[in-house]
C-alpha cells in the first residue's frame, strides 16, 4: 500500500523491479461501468496495455486497474465520462 517504501526496500535489498503508473477506477455497477470504461478509452483512441481487478473496496465497489499508454489522458477521459478515479492516497487509507 506504500509504493515509495516498497521501492526503497527493494533498492536496499538489491531486488530488481520496475514501477508502472496505473489508472484505478471504482465501479458501482461492474457490467455497465466496465463497458463504459472500455468504450470511452476506445473512442479516445488510447491503448490499454493491461488491466486487472484489485481487492474489494470497503464501500462495496469493484476496483479495476488499467495501464494505459497516456495516464493523464486516460484519467481525463474516464473522469469526463463520470467514472470515479481512485488515487494512491485513497488506496493507502
Amino acid at each position: 500500500s506504500d509504493p515509495e517504501i516498497t521501492q526503497q526496500v527493494f533498492l536496499e535489498k538489491g531486488i530488481a523491479h520496475t514501477t508502472s503508473e496505473l489508472l484505478v477506477v471504482a465501479l458501482r455497477n461492474v457490467g455497465g461501468e466496465l463497458g463504459t470504461c472500455l468504450r470511452e478509452l476506445r473512442l479516445a483512441e488510447t491503448n490499454i496495455d493491461f488491466g486487472f481487478s484489485l481487492f474489494p473496496h470497503p464501500n462495496g465497489q469493484t476496483l479495476v486497474a488499467f495501464h494505459v499508454e497516456d495516464h493523464e489522458f486516460g484519467q481525463s477521459v474516464l473522469h469526463h465520462a463520470g467514472l470515479k478515479i481512485v488515487t494512491q492516497d485513497d488506496l493507502s487509507r
